[in-house]
This record gives C-alpha cells, structure tokens and sequence, in this order.
C-alpha cells in the first residue's frame, strides 16, 4: 500500500493494538494489586510508523539490443517507533489517590451507566452507610460491611429503570446572604469611583428613601450545587421510602442536597450510634467516594486466585467472622464483576494477561463484568486523561 493507501492499513492496527494493550495493562495491574504488588502503567506519548517501498528492475545489453528484464525485485519495509513513558510524575500519583470528583458520579449517572453500578465502585460511605470501606486496600483479613449500601443501590437502580423517578440535578442556592456594611453614608460623599470600587468587590449602595444618604450592603452570594430529586409519582414509593429510611432522610423533602464529606461522617452520625434515640432526619446526602487507586483495590477482591497461591500464604484469604470460613467475595459482586484464572490460555477471553504461571482473565460471555470492567477504563480516562494526568498518543505516519 502507498501513500494515502498505507493510514488506511495501518490506523485501525495501531488503534486496536492501544486499546487492547490498554484493558491488558488496567486488569494486569487489578491482579497485581490481588497479589499485594505495586502498580505501573506505561502511557505512549508518540507513535511513529515509517514505511519504506523498494522496486529493482534489472536487464542486460547485447548487441545493440535490449534483453527482457532477467532480474525483477520488490521490498516493503515498516519501522515503527513507539515511545513508552512511565506513569510515576507527582501529578499522575495525586490523581490516582484523589478522592473521585462528585460530577464525574452525576456525568454517568445520567449517561446510561446503571446507577448502582457507579455507586457500588466509585461511592464509599452516603450518610454514614458503609460500602465495603476495607476493600479499597489491600485485601482485608476480615469481611467488610456493605449489606445495606447493596440494598440502597439496589432501590436505585430499581428507580432508575422506573421511568428515570430520580435525577441529580444543579440548583442555584444562596451561600451567603446580603448584609449591610456600616451606617449610612451621605450621597455628597458616594463618587463614581466609590461606587465602580463597591461594585467590583461585590458590595453596592442602597440609597435611602430622601436621597440623603446611602448604605453599603455587600451582595448576596449564590453557588450552583448538586441535589438528588425524586420524582413526585415516586414520592410515595417503596423504593423511595426505603431510600429515607435507609439514609435517614427527612420524608417530606422532594430534594436533597448532595455535599462532599469535607468535615467526615461523625459530625453528623447515623443513629445505630445512638441505640437510645433517633436522631433529627438528614436534608443533605454526605458523600465519601473513593480514589481511583482505592476503585481499583475493590474491583481485586473478587479475582479467583488458584488455590495453590492460597495454600501457599501468597494471598491474603479474607475469613467471614460469623462463620469462619473464607468470605467469597461474590457476594458483593455477583453480577458486577469476576475474574477467573487457569493455568492453561483461556477460550473466549475479552482480556487475559498472564500472572505468577496462571492466566487470568474476563470471559467474553460476561456482559456485566465487561462493562465493569470499561466502566473502570471510563473512570481512569475521566479522571486521569481528562484532567491532565496523562497524555494522548500522538500518531505520526
């Protein structure tokens, strides 16, 4: 193929080979995690693919006359030049350990991801209500606490798939109320310079009634914030009266307003801290997410880790307490996310890599943990490649 010809050939290789690469890096290191090793991501700053054409026609000369070509020869050469550059600058670190943005939540919760699944991976704590807090590092010995977040999820996704009786929404709300600014000042002395200078700083006059005098008041702030709304034919649900139940939101509220948990959850405490009175039902949704690299630890729990790696101490094997037995981590995730391993190349993998002699892998049959599973790779793109943290390839033919 030459000239334009080659980027039709080429283009589309190039591009599954980085995608593909790309699933095989995240799960890899989702199994290096599993395993209590470090991570490493390679990102590919430049492609660069050279392609060289060779034609050799060769004949001979005889007595004045020209011979047919006794020798005929054509090559083809391509010399690509890929770049690979270590993740490990201080910006993609602060990235992978900050805190998931609350509207990168609302971006796909209201793009056709299922709510429950975004919840179950990026959400940690709502209202003091866990969601398995110790998975999001390295293996826990004991099993976490997450039954009652599962079932909140659950009854959103139910509304979710109920004529969309939710939304998150933005509403304009007042921060901070006007407040007058000292005594009245004579008009005489209010300038235009005095009031270009108020009006800057967000302050203004308010002029009295005679047109004597004038006071400084400083102007009322507001602030677009994000709120959970309910739709009025859901009001009255089951679902909905879980949801308030479960949270300890107040009942006659149509909205609540969703808010980062920057002072933490014990200021304001779920009442199974108080067995001996309830507290005041909440207006707010207090919301703990977790980091991407916390994202990432809680999608390595459920990977089946061969039992020869068990019995030999490799893995950390999480016990449930009630029972002493070993915790089968399915039960948080059964029909969200699973990773199966063997020890020979798996059949009708969507990904595999291969780890400590076993392969480990996503069954191309398993919808639901593929689209975990991209969800995770959506996630890292939102918050790392979106925000900075990491860069494009750049193609050049």
């Amino acid at each position: 193929m030459l000239g334009p010809s080659s980027l039709r050939h080429s283009r589309t290789n190039y591009n599954r080979a980085v995608q593909k690469t790309a699933r095989e890096e995240l799960l890899l290191n989702l199994v290096r995690m599993r395993y209590d090793q470090s991570v490493e991501f390679l990102r590919i700053p430049s492609i660069t693919g050279q392609y060289r054409y060779d034609m050799d026609l060769a004949g001979s000369w005889k007595d004045g006359k020209t011979n047919l070509p006794s020798l005929l020869g054509m090559g083809m050469q391509s010399k690509p030049t890929i770049v690979y550059t270590p993740e490990q600058d201080q910006e993609f670190n602060r990235r992978l350990m900050a805190p998931i943005q609350s509207d990168t939540i609302k971006l796909l919760a209201s793009k056709g991801w299922r709510i429950d699944r975004v919840l179950m991976l990026t959400v940690q704590n709502i209202n003091d209500v866990e969601n398995a807090i110790s998975a999001g590092g390295p293996t826990p010995k004991a099993k976490p606490v997450f039954e009652e977040f599962q079932y909140f999820s659950n009854l959103m996704r139910e509304l979710q798939v109920n004529d969309h009786s939710f939304e998150i929404a933005l509403k304009k709300v007042v921060t901070d109320e006007a407040e007058q600014i000292g005594d009245p000042i004579p008009i005489t002395q209010i300038d235009g310079e005095a009031l270009l200078l108020a009006s800057e700083k967000g302050y203004e006059f308010h002029t009295s009634e005679d047109q004597q005098s004038a006071t400084l008041w400083r102007n009322e702030k507001k602030s677009s914030e994000k709120f959970l709304r309910f739709a009025q034919s859901s009001e009255e649900s089951f679902e909905v009266r879980e949801i308030c139940r479960i949270l300890e939101l107040d009942p006659g509220l149509k909205e609540f307003q969703i808010k980062r948990d920057l002072d933490g959850q014990l200021l304001r405490p779920h009442s199974r801290r108080y067995p001996y009175g309830k507290v005041a039902d909440r207006k707010e949704l207090i919301i703990s997410t977790r980091s991407l690299k916390e994202t990432m630890y809680y999608l390595s729990q459920p990977i089946e880790v061969p039992q020869e790696h068990i019995d030999k101490g490799i893995v950390e094997q999480t016990i449930n307490p009630a029972t002493n037995c070993p915790f089968d981590w399915q039960d948080i995730f059964k029909g969200l996310f699973r990773v199966q391993s063997s020890k020979l190349p798996p059949l009708g993998a969507a990904v595999a890599v291969k780890h400590d002699g076993y392969w480990f892998y996503i069954d191309e049959n398993d919808i639901d943990s593929k689209r975990t599973f991209n969800l995770m790779l959506e996630l890292f793109n939102l918050e790392i490649r979106a925000g900075g943290g990491a860069q494009i390839p750049l193609l050049t033919l």
